[in-house]
């Protein structure tokens, strides 16, 4: 039987860029996915006459004509081809005023709201843009993304010790600022409040508010973002799963569909392979996992092969955000349905903690609206548009409905978040949907497998950030021969950090097996 080199368990982002760096590397290479398809969040379905986009809501890192990003970097080592749509824009942000608002004021869209914020992208046009809309803000504006270039360095070197020595100029910023969260780290900057709350905005993306997310990290992100924009891939996200798959088939390594790991077979204390379907057995040197570490060591080992330090790291780590999403397709284009921005943030409340207290519960107001034909113009037929809502949840918040209640309970949380958009932006969108699909946390949960139908795996918290998970990856890992990737790792959810890890796993499976270590 054969024995390959290296087996990843799960088509996720994560596992589609680690079984292409090993492809890619001459190693024997076998990948396994439980569905038919790869991608996992990064797919499409169709409705009617519309393709939806699942989950991304806007990739980071593909950088301008003449100067690629982290992204396109890497798609371009893997030899993937990718049409990217890029957009020059980052977000809207509205908060509704509510009765009483001192400074509240009727906006373009004729809302009375207390904050409007469209920010472009470039940090002296969002940082004048900043100061326009709270004076007083731009030099500190300014100065945190001054910070964020030098972060952007540091970050880079993490993995690579040998960059450590140009970059060691900015370390004591870093160290300065490394055990503060984002709130501490603007205020030393000197921002003011209304400021950072605009400042703020993306905080959902990585599922932490302001006062549980570390000011460095979140400079990052937001230096990626306001860099120079966004990007979409003109086939959805499927499209960068059909290239990954391609280059790993391309490279002589194999694709298993239907493929469900159903148990692990351990030897001498280690991994030594899979059984598929609980049937098929397969063996490798080396096992790469782009599945929810809880589900793994909960389901698929035995107990006595888990290693105690696993337990205790996943009993001490939260289970992230989950989401609910409505997907609509329109008989009415964007402009027939008064739709002028891409990407717009409604928030019951400015502060990103109490928008965090918000989404404790089911929705209260917290929604992001998107509308796809602002990147893509003909992603949908003629006539037509489409628009997706998002939401986000922490804890079980499904736990007291019942099964009967279902169907009931999903059209009325929809119908909640269709009403909510509609009065932000002053638009009717209710009689106009020709196509509906709602996605609550159970739905994630069906396919993709995590707690809760999490997609952002573990909690990111200033005790246990990017930082301190990247010098303890090594140690966090299970057996010497066995690596995650995805979003229960480093860098938290996002389609780049999922690519990042799973890059970074296959290359240390790469080095280990050259090397003979």
């Amino acid at each position: 039987m054969k024995k390959y080199d290296v087996i990843v368990i799960g088509a996720g982002n994560g596992g589609l860029a680690a079984a292409a760096t090993c492809a890619k590397a001459g190693l024997s290479t076998l990948l396994l996915e439980r569905h038919n398809i790869p991608g996992g969040s990064a797919s499409s379905f169709v409705r009617g006459r519309f393709e939806f986009e699942p989950s991304l809501h806007e990739l980071a890192g593909i950088g301008s004509d003449g100067d690629p990003g982290a992204v396109d970097l890497m798609f371009n080592r893997f030899d993937a081809d990718v049409t990217w749509h890029k957009h020059n824009s980052t977000f809207r942000l509205i908060v509704p005023a509510k009765d009483g608002d001192k400074d509240a004021f009727i906006n373009e869209n004729g809302v009375n709201v207390t904050v409007d914020a469209r920010m472009p992208v470039g940090f002296e046009a969002f940082a004048r843009k900043l100061d326009e809309l709270v004076p007083g803000s731009y030099e500190s504006c300014i100065k945190a993304f001054e910070l964020s270039a030098n972060l952007f360095q540091i970050f880079d070197s993490l993995d690579n010790p040998k960059n450590i020595p140009s970059v060691l100029k900015y370390l004591p910023d870093a160290l300065r600022m490394a055990a503060h969260n984002i709130t501490e780290g603007l205020d030393a900057l000197g921002m003011p409040k209304k400021a950072q709350d605009i400042f703020n905005t993306y905080w959902c993306y990585m599922g932490s508010p302001a006062s549980r997310f570390d000011f460095l990290y979140y400079m990052t992100v937001l230096h990626a973002y306001v860099s120079s924009g966004t990007g979409i891939p003109d086939k959805r996200s499927h499209e960068m799963s059909l290239a990954l798959d391609k280059v790993i088939r391309d490279n002589d390594g194999d694709i298993w569909y239907n493929s469900e790991v159903t148990k692990f077979i351990v030897k001498d204390g280690k991994p030594a392979g899979v059984v598929i379907n609980g049937e098929k057995e397969v063996y490798g040197k080396y096992f790469i996992c782009n599945s929810y570490p809880y589900k793994v060591f909960g389901e698929l080992f035995d107990k006595k092969d888990v290693p105690e330090k696993q337990l205790k790291m996943l009993n001490a780590r939260e289970t992230a955000a989950t989401l609910t999403t409505v997907y609509l397709g329109m008989n009415k284009t964007k402009e027939e349905l008064g739709i002028t921005d891409y990407s717009v943030f409604i928030a019951p409340d400015s502060d990103s903690d109490k928008q965090y207290e918000a989404c404790n519960g089911f929705f209260s107001g917290y929604c992001i609206i998107n509308c796809l034909n602002e990147i893509i113009p003909d992603c949908t037929p003629e006539g037509t548009s489409q628009l997706f809502l998002t939401t986000m949840t922490f804890g079980d918040v499904m736990k007291d409905i019942k099964p009967e209640d279902y169907k009931k309970f999903k059209n009325k949380v929809a119908k909640d978040m269709i009403e909510t958009c509609e009065k932000a932006l002053n638009i009717s969108i209710t009689p106009y949907i020709e196509e509906i699909e709602v996605a609550l946390p159970p739905t994630f949960a069906r396919y993709l497998n995590t707690p809760l139908g999490t997609p952002y795996g573990y909690r990111l918290d200033m005790w246990d950030s990017l930082i301190p998970r990247t010098a303890q990856y090594l140690n966090d890992q299970p057996f010497d021969n066995f690596f995650f990737c995805g979003a229960t790792q480093e860098r938290g959810d996002g389609y780049g950090c999922a690519y990042y890890t799973g890059e970074k796993a296959g290359g240390l499976v790469v080095k280990a097996l050259k090397e003979g270590k």
